[in-house]
């Protein structure tokens, strides 16, 4: 499981109370502090930390050869930064793990400090990349005082929320900045036509019916995420400029899981379909692992594939609205709303902040 994706599995098992497999160290103490998401809650995890070094006195290679501290240690830094993201309007996206021994952004050689790395993708205000480990070690293992989480994550958050008690929402998965009407404002009657999503005659009355009746309204209130291609059409591998094609995606129907742990599940998903399995248990999965497409309201990714609930829809990729008219990259900016549960767009590139688009040409 990537990194990115165990972030979300393990913050929803922290939430809901679910077992994590191996446990959790300390968690009764840890339950106590009060991870609520705010700005402040950063102080609370090094007072907890400075508890357990004064308490316990852990040795670091003992410690950490526990599974269970280990994921202790993991789910403090997915929390710091997912407070971080929440911050910026922008979830974490973790990087894989990098072979030890090499060298770190500061210079220093990559250990356990440096095995959970994260950036901001699209913020406004772009942090590089951030190792929650590095000070979440150096409060639990050293008695400086000066060094920990509170002071470390907390230069990153902007400075009016930094006291901040108040929980913050939920960080969007799709951190560019974008807000839909003010694109659609600024497109002149030409564009606006060239956003209409235009059904092929076979679609007129087939199962994607519904979904070229609701696009213009998804598209004028929706809110944007990221999706990601399980399978599609082979015509949308080559540059066009009209017609499209099919494609079935997955995607967070609560739009926080960032394209790197969509992209992973969509990989396990396109792999099943290869070689389909029937499951007793989940026939309307094993249905659409046969070729039966999901159905108005999306289809249940299974637990076993992703704890973290994701939804599979299908959708369609018109040509115009693909960059270079050509779908280049599995995950992509989609736009989804609760008022039309299993419609998910692709958002039209004319409609996407330059910075993406520059991200997507490279």
């Amino acid at each position: 499981m990537s990194p990115s994706l165990a972030a979300l599995c393990s913050l929803q098992a922290w939430e809901q109370r679910a077992a994590i497999p191996g446990g959790v160290a300390f968690e009764r103490l840890l339950r106590r502090i009060t991870l609520d998401h705010s700005p402040a809650s950063l102080a609370r995890v090094d007072t907890f930390l400075d508890a357990l070094r004064t308490a316990k006195k852990p040795q670091r290679d003992a410690f950490l050869a526990e599974r269970a501290s280990r994921n202790l240690m993991d789910l403090l830094a997915f929390y710091v930064g997912d407070v971080i993201g929440r911050a910026l309007r922008c979830a974490p996206v973790w990087q894989a793990p990098r072979p030890a021994g090499t060298a770190s952004p500061q210079g220093e050689p990559r250990g356990f400090e440096h095995s959970l790395v994260c950036n901001f993708p699209g913020a406004g205000t772009t942090p590089g990349e951030y190792a929650p480990l590095v000070p979440i070690c150096a409060r639990l293992f050293t008695t400086s005082r000066d060094q920990g989480v509170a002071s470390s994550a907390g230069a990153l958050l902007p400075a009016p929320m930094r006291a901040s008690t108040a929980p913050l929402p939920r960080a969007p998965g799709f951190g560019y900045l974008l807000h839909v009407q003010e694109a659609l404002a600024r497109c002149s009657p030409q564009e606006r036509a060239a956003l209409a999503l235009a059904p092929p005659p076979a679609a007129a009355q087939d199962d994607l019916a519904s979904l070229f009746a609701a696009a213009p309204e998804v598209l004028r209130s929706g809110r944007i995420a990221w999706g990601a291609v399980v399978q599609a059409d082979e015509t949308l591998a080559r540059p066009r400029t009209e017609g499209g094609g099919r494609g079935d995606v997955v995607y967070d129907p609560r739009g926080g899981a960032p394209a790197a742990a969509l992209d992973e599940v969509a990989q396990v998903l396109s792999a099943l379909q290869a070689q389909p399995v029937a499951e007793p248990s989940l026939p309307e999965f094993s249905a659409w692992l046969a070729g039966a497409r999901p159905g108005a309201s999306g289809l249940d990714v299974p637990a076993v594939i992703s704890p973290y609930p994701l939804k599979i829809a299908e959708t369609w990729f018109a040509h115009r609205h693909l960059p270079g008219g050509v779908l280049a990259h599995r995950s992509f900016p989609a736009v989804t709303s609760k008022a039309h549960p299993g419609i998910v767009l692709f958002l039209p590139a004319l409609l996407w902040p330059p910075v993406l688009l520059q991200d997507w040409c490279a």
